[in-house]
């Protein structure tokens, strides 16, 4: 795992591409703490930068890395699994290898295919590849987006890197919103790529290469989700359950496989969930010794797991760790956690995730994760609200609206993670809704009214008609390819699977130098789920039902049963507690320009005299506001270099010629 940046067509002396480089280093270096290296073209006003957390071949993968002649160079995040067969490959025809990186198999079968290399990689990745002789630019990202990359295009000079920090410390990335984004932060928890919350900045979308050549960028989707069959799949169309629930579990054993390959300490996370105990059983049977695993427990009834998580470490013989969330921390915490988040995420299961993630860092460097079972498996209950959609609207119409919702509305807040007030005032608002728009519906924190209210008169004007509802649907172009519940996950692998699962887990692991991978997301499995029919992902009401079919046997009985439970933190009883001075002192006493503070105060008042349930909403805005007053001053405190001198490259490009 690294963190990468660089700079292309700039123009400006050498010397100031040195020191940008450099504070970029400076900038990303928990994303890499074990090494870093800098590289310039002296023919092109161009540079590459890493900072690296070693993963494979410690000693050797030095990064930038090139070519046997140079004229290629290469920095690279993530972890490419079928690098030893790639090498294979690519030694037969006749490329020399100075180290045993996956870095290194880019760059030579970059010289074989070009920029449709990006196409046999299997693996989460993003990486710029600077092709010297042809003096452009490729910049690529994994087909699911687990690995990030930004850029910012100004006039002929193009920046990336791997996290939007690295990019604002260019002197002409500006620091103004991106209005419209904030906007669907608002709506959503987090904004939409191509999109960033600051205007000058963009992402390279998943699945997609983009080409930097000349003062022009050119960007190719190469891969994104698609329904039918693989012709080359080994089960056929007219399989049976129990061919599907067969070739599923190949596949998922033969993900989680290619995810132990690590010369460094390697365990895995372990909720007692069904897709995180799925991975753990897996890795449990194919190495010797023991596995690691690690929880994160709560001691609020309604949000911990632990006790589940052990039953399941007990059952399957794992060396078990445990932390309790460390509540009296959180407050202090913060500043570093919402600047790792790199923009403003709404998401309050990023609390949890980074606690999980430090813990776990004293312990492995990498871990696996049941990551993106929900997405490809049917595992949210959002999608059993599309399954009883149609019946609840067989009740007349007046019945519904002037009778059901109306009582559903005066049911009491709880402040449980699950609650049924909340799930059902939910519920009867969106099921009035068309199909699409109520699964979006069912995911939205502040309505367009609530928007409209909170908003200032100005921030509304410059907004004019934008609606976030239409830039969800266009994240998901491919939609109406796809039949009956299947319809829904798509949508989630566009939008919310790549913009905020994602992003939580990059940031909150790389942030503690710790990699993250999820056999779930396995392009193989992912691909073979969506050739599943839709029955096999959600029957009737049992959601994952060919997960639960295929783990009869080997996880316990009622881990099997249970209900999805989640990650969230409590953010609605601390603020009626523990964050509440820490909210009136910020978002109430210092309102951001955008907002209107009289509206927002109505908002917290009616939360903190317990007339209504608005902890989400307030912790958007919370979240907003440390954000936006905080991450200017670290930017700014941020070193010209990182402490440490980068270490001597063993691999010299010209003594392999």
């Amino acid at each position: 795992m690294c963190g990468i940046f660089g700079v292309a067509g700039a123009e400006r002396p050498a010397v100031e591409i040195t020191a940008l480089l450099e504070r970029m280093a400076a900038g990303l270096v928990h994303r890499g703490p074990d090494d870093w290296g800098t590289w310039q073209d002296p023919t092109a006003p161009t540079g590459l930068g890493m900072t690296r957390l070693s993963i494979l071949d410690v000693a050797g993968g030095h990064q930038p890395l090139g070519n046997e002649d140079g004229s290629i160079q290469i920095v690279f995040n993530g972890e490419i699994y079928n690098c030893r067969e790639l090498q294979a490959e690519l030694e037969a025809k006749g490329h020399r290898f100075a180290t045993r990186t996956d870095t290194e198999s880019i760059v030579h079968l970059y010289e074989e295919e070009g920029e449709r290399c990006v196409e046999r990689l299997d693996g989460m990745f993003a990486f710029a590849l600077w092709d010297r002789r042809r003096r452009r630019l490729l910049l690529a990202r994994d087909p699911l987006g687990k690995k990030p990359l930004y850029y910012a295009q100004l006039g002929t000079e193009l920046i990336f890197g791997s996290e939007l920090k690295a990019l604002r410390l260019h002197p002409q990335v500006s620091d103004a919103l991106d209005l419209e984004s904030l906007n669907t932060y608002l709506a959503l928890g987090y904004t939409l790529a191509p999109r960033t919350i600051i205007r000058d900045v963009r992402q390279v979308p998943p699945g997609t290469v983009a080409l930097f050549q000349d003062g022009t960028l050119r960007q190719r989707r190469y891969w994104e989700p698609s329904p039918g069959r693989d012709p080359a799949a080994p089960v056929p169309d007219s399989a049976s359950e129990a061919e599907y629930v067969e070739q599923f579990q190949t596949l998922i054993e033969q993900a989680v496989h290619k995810r132990l390959l690590s010369d460094v300490p390697l365990g895995a996370f372990l909720s007692g969930g069904i897709d995180s105990s799925t991975v753990v059983a897996a890795m449990q049977r194919l190495i010797p010794e023991q596995v690691h695993t690690f929880c994160l427990g709560f001691e609020e009834r309604t949000y911990g797991e632990q006790t589940y998580a052990a039953t399941v470490a007990n059952h399957l013989g794992t060396a078990h760790r445990e932390l309790t969330m460390p509540m009296s921390n959180v407050v202090e915490d913060l500043p570093t956690i919402l600047w790792h988040l790199d923009e403003p995420m709404a998401d309050t299961s990023v609390l949890p995730q980074y606690y999980l993630s430090r813990f776990t860092r004293q312990h492995v460097t990498v871990a696996l994760s049941g990551d993106g079972g929900d997405e490809v498996l049917a595992g949210y209950v959002t999608y059993l609200a599309n399954r009883i959609r149609p019946w609840y609207r067989l009740m007349p119409g007046p019945l519904r609206r002037g009778v059901v919702a109306p009582m559903v509305h005066r049911l009491p807040p709880t402040y449980h993670k699950v609650g049924f007030d909340y799930m059902a005032r939910r519920f009867v608002e969106g099921a009035e809704l068309e199909p699409d728009a109520a699964h979006y519906w069912w995911r939205v924190l502040f309505t367009d009214d609530e928007r409209q209210r909170i908003l200032a008169p100005e921030t509304r004007r410059l907004l004019g008609d934008h609606a976030p509802f239409d830039d969800y649907l266009a994240a998901a172009p491919k939609r109406d390819e796809f039949a009956g519940n299947d319809r829904f996950l798509y949508l989630d692998l566009s939008t919310y699977l790549p913009n905020d699962i994602l992003v939580k887990v990059d940031r909150t692991s790389m942030g503690n130098s710790l990699e993250a991978r999820a056999p779930f997301l396995d392009r193989r499995v992912v691909e073979f789920l969506l050739s599943v029919p839709p029955s096999l992902k959600l029957r009737g009401l049992t959601r994952k039902y060919l997960l639960r079919r295929a783990t009869q046997g080997i996880l316990p009985k009622h881990i099997i049963a249970r209900r999805k439970q989640g990650f969230s933190a409590p953010v609605a009883v601390w603020f009626r507690d523990m964050l509440g001075a820490i909210l009136h002192d910020t978002v109430l006493a210092q309102p951001l320009p955008w907002f209107d503070a009289q509206a927002v105060r109505a908002m917290a008042d009616e939360h903190l005299a317990g007339r209504a349930d608005h902890g989400y909403k307030l912790w958007a805005l919370f979240v907003l506001h440390q954000w936006h007053e905080q991450s200017r001053r670290a930017l700014a405190a941020i070193p010209d270099r990182p402490a440490t001198a980068p270490k001597a490259s063993p691999v010299n490009n010209e003594q392999r010629r």
